[in-house]
This record gives C-alpha cells, structure tokens and sequence, in this order.
C-alpha cells in the first residue's frame, strides 16, 4: 500500500558556477550530449530543441562514386566542414564496405571543428591531419596549401553556403562539392518557446550557422520570433556561427577563443560569474 503522507522523489538542487542558469542547446540530441555533460557539471539546467533534422537522399550514387574514388587515391583531400557530414559519410562508407584505415596515404583528412573531428575518429576510426581551431572558409584555403592540379572531395549539406568550396577553388584546386544530404527542420525537445515568453531561458547555443538559420525557422512556425532572444544571452562557437546569427537580428553575446565546445561552455560560466 502507498504511504499517502509520502512526497515524490525531487531532482536534487543544481551546484555549480551555474547553478539556476538555464542553457537551450539547439544541435540535435546525440550531437547535445557532450554540451549537456560539460554544463550540468558546472550546475547549469539544460533545455534541447533541435533546430535541424538530417534527411540523407535516397539516390546516394554521385556520393558513393566519390568516396570509392577516395579509397582508389584519386582524391589528396577529404575536407568534412561539419559533424552532421561525418555522420553521413560514415554511414555510406559502412554501406560500401569500404575500410577507411585502408584508404591511401597520399588521402588527407580535414575536419572542422571539434565535434568534427572527434567523431571522425569514433566512426571512422582516422585522425585528422589538418584541425584549425579557428576557422573560416579563407583561413582553411590558405592553410591546406592546395596547388593546381591537386583534388579535394568536399561533401555537404545541399543547404551550406557556397564559400568554402568557392575559397578551396580559388587555390586552383579541383574541387568536387558534393551535396550528400538535406538538412531540414528539427522538431521535438522542450517547449523552449513557452520558456522564452515567459522569461525561462538564460543562455542559448549555436554550434554552426545552419543552426542559426533554421531556428529562427522553427521558432517562427511555432509562434515565437528572435524578439524573444532579447534578453538572453546568445552564445555562438565561431565568427560564421556570429555571422548568421547577425543576419538575422539576433545580439551575441559570447564567442569563444578557440572554437570549440568545452571553451565556449566555459565562456558562458565567466559570462554569468
């Protein structure tokens, strides 16, 4: 029999430097998983809403023949420009049956940003031989040292802009930008836009400018508008991540230096000390 007197069990009180902040992580929820593990441990409350869903494309060929190239040498470069690309080229190259540990040496790896990287070696098991912990798509060309003649296979989301692949070709580079998947908006999480009308949210993330753009996407479909973000604190992980939200009126507060996610959770704890 149930004790009536008896209270449910509650989540203990948060601690930490941010203790009482509420932080909206606006990646998916597996890409979320490592933000959630590094504010929770400074005391902060975490609140998911995906701002963008992966919708890979039925017809996969153009994608496949590049990356059978890749593992017959033709390719010097690989350059993943984001971790929702590793996770769709990991997964064709498991549908290929394709060893990456076997793909030549002459084959280079390029991953930008941190989540980028590291997942390349989970899923791939490769490291990475070029890694820039600041980036933009001028500074990435400059550093490759790419000559005419060499070849780079770039896959991306059919919605990334065209700088990058316009920069790498501005080397006199062969570059083949593949478009690999769609990126669509997300849907499920916590009813951030209720939180933001009624004054709930503190900090909001964006990892990459496609964040940016389909959140304002989202939160307008679902009544809300980027007004609501004016008394929060924005956080944006690199100059082009800024830059979007820039665009679309949105103030940011934080930019961290270098560009990864343990530092910009870290400039959120000294924004709110």
């Amino acid at each position: 029999m149930t004790n009536a007197s008896a209270t449910p069990a509650t989540q203990p009180p948060y601690t930490g430097p941010l203790a009482g902040v509420r932080v909206v992580i606006t990646h998916d929820t597996v890409q979320a998983e490592e933000q959630v593990r590094l504010f929770a441990a400074l005391g902060a409350e975490t609140l998911l809403y995906p701002a963008i869903d992966l919708a890979p494309y039925d017809n996969t060929d153009e994608l496949d023949h590049a990356l059978r190239a890749a593992g017959e040498g033709i390719y010097d470069w690989l350059i993943l420009n984001d971790a929702d690309t590793i996770l769709v080229v990991s997964d064709r190259i498991k549908a290929l049956g394709l060893d990456p540990s076997r793909f030549p040496r002459r084959l280079k790896v390029a991953t930008i940003g941190c989540m980028t990287e590291q997942w390349t070696n989970e899923l791939l098991g490769i490291r990475s031989d070029f890694a820039p912990e600041v980036y933009t798509p001028e500074l990435v060309a400059e550093q490759l040292n790419l000559r005419p003649g060499m070849r780079v296979l770039l896959p991306q989301s059919a919605t990334t802009r065209a700088t990058l692949a316009k920069c790498l070709k501005g080397t006199g580079a062969d570059v083949d930008a593949i478009n690999a998947y769609r990126t669509l908006i997300g849907k499920g999480g916590d009813a951030v836009p209720n939180m933001l009308w009624e004054g709930k949210v503190d900090a909001i993330t964006f990892t990459f400018p496609t964040a940016v753009r389909y959140f304002v996407k989202r939160i307008k479909a679902e009544g809300g508008s980027v007004a609501m973000l004016d008394n929060v604190a924005v956080a944006c992980i690199g100059p082009l991540t800024r830059e979007a939200a820039n665009d679309y009126g949105l103030h940011v507060d934080i930019v961290p230096s270098p560009h990864t996610i343990s530092a910009m959770v870290d400039a959120i704890a000294r924004h709110f000390a």
